[in-house]
């Protein structure tokens, strides 16, 4: 299908300013919990309308892509209580104050999933959801694993899966897998190493 030529001449690229009318207001905390904060902003926009917006600070999070040496990927299916459900997942969590994404990866790798690497491998980062809360994800692919014991936190509910590539494929494909982090970490992966999974994948020991 053609390019309607009304989008042909667009840039991705940034706009000279590219900060949101509103950038500058003032802000009010109006929440601070153990993972996230609250605030309040107040502005008008360029018609001169008021506009209120709660925007939600998060310290940012790690999400792990785990290949096991047989070449199956470990993902977890984990109870989430704000939508009432098992969501098939990777391992994921928040950073601790001043921590190391890659050190925060292998951190809830062994926790959630029972795996130690000695290959963690940044695939990319993200916002998650802009619209509202400035969460910054961090990807990694983990390689080289070797069983360690789980380390729950209270009221986790976590079963680790082993699934190849083309079941991980059909359950986004199909909407099994809803979780927007994994959709999009998983794409990374594919976008940006499909060499490194390949290798990861076939190089499994017989």
């Amino acid at each position: 299908m053609p390019v309607p030529s009304e989008y042909t001449d667009r840039t991705i690229e940034p706009a000279d300013d590219p900060r949101p009318t509103g950038h500058a207001a003032a802000r009010v905390q109006v929440h601070e919990g153990p993972v996230f904060r609250v605030e309040v902003v107040e502005y008008e926009d360029l018609t001169g309308r008021r506009v209120r917006k709660d925007v939600v600070r998060h310290p940012g999070a790690v999400t792990v892509i785990p290949i096991d040496p047989d070449g199956s990927v470990l993902m977890v299916r984990v109870g989430r209580l704000p939508v009432g459900r098992f969501l098939l997942e990777f391992c994921a969590g928040k950073l601790e104050p001043g921590e190391d994404p890659g050190h925060a990866a292998g951190r809830e790798l062994e926790e959630e999933v029972g795996r130690r690497a000695t290959t963690i491998e940044p695939v990319g980062t993200y916002l998650t959801s802009p619209g509202f809360c400035d969460e910054r994800m961090h990807a990694f692919l983990a390689t080289g694993l070797e069983p360690v014991p789980q380390r729950l936190e209270p009221g986790e509910e976590i079963e680790v899966l082993a699934l190849r590539p083309d079941e991980i494929d059909a359950a986004i494909a199909d909407g099994r897998i809803e979780d927007g982090k994994s959709i999009a970490a998983w794409h990374l992966l594919r976008a940006r190493f499909a060499d490194r999974l390949q290798s990861a994948v076939s190089g499994a020991a017989p």
